[in-house]
């Protein structure tokens, strides 16, 4: 038997459960939400276990003096040790992230606004128009720098709204509504906590990334009217 035998064989005891479930699941979903979902690889646990047994008897005092045996044997205890923390739950490592980093986010349902969705309002003038704007905007620019934010920390960068759209400040905005846009928009984000959550990504890249497209599209709605006003 080769001498690096031992030590290959634990790292695919190591290994092998980050690609083998054997072991329980626990979901739960409020409003059809998933809001925890907990896993014990027991399978995972067993095989880490076994493989840091087969490391302790290559690294004792007594084994034989061999310095890269024992270093791809260490390299495979320290991954035992990382399965047994995956197995347990206590840290998540998939390698289908990797490769599928976003293939567990709920799909996006908008795909554009009906005919009759419009932000409505019951007196129509130049200000009223103005104020609804501006309002609007605040809350898009918000909503936007939440995303972004987000989605920064959790998800690598890959937005699931267009950043630039949102944030474009038009130049008909005189300082002082820009001044409130702005304020609405930084209230917001500070109001808001950003941490990475499976029920938070579920609702800022799912429901909360379709409510901002839609926004975008009402907004675009409501500003035609007000140029067609105004002009």
């Amino acid at each position: 038997m080769s001498r690096f035998s031992k030590p290959l064989i634990v790292l695919a005891l190591a290994i092998l459960p980050f690609f083998l479930f054997l072991g329980t699941t626990d979901s739960v979903r409020v409003n059809g939400e998933l809001v925890s979902d907990n896993r014990f690889n027991l399978g995972g646990l067993v095989m880490a276990v076994i493989g840091l047994g087969m490391v302790f008897g290559m690294l004792r005092p007594s084994a034989p003096r061999d310095g890269l045996r024992k270093a791809l044997a260490a390299l495979a205890g320290l991954l035992c040790l990382v399965q047994v923390a995956n197995s347990v739950d206590i840290i998540r490592i998939d390698p289908l992230d990797w490769i599928m980093p976003d293939r567990n986010l709920p799909e996006l349902q908008y795909s554009g606004l009906a005919d009759n969705d419009y932000i409505y309002l019951t007196v129509k003038t130049p200000d009223t128009y103005r104020r609804a704007l501006t309002r609007e905007k605040g809350d898009m620019v918000g909503e936007a720098r939440i995303h972004q934010a987000y989605v920064d920390l959790c998800h690598g960068g890959r937005y699931r709204v267009d950043l630039t759209r949102a944030t474009q400040i038009p130049d008909y905005f005189d300082a002082a509504e820009q001044t409130a846009i702005e304020e609405r928009a930084t209230t917001m984000l500070g109001a808001t906590e950003i941490e990475c959550t499976l029920s938070r990504s579920n609702r800022l890249m799912g429901a909360g990334s379709d409510q901002l497209n839609r926004s975008m599209d009402l907004y675009d709605r409501l500003e035609a009217e007000y140029l067609a006003l105004a002009n």
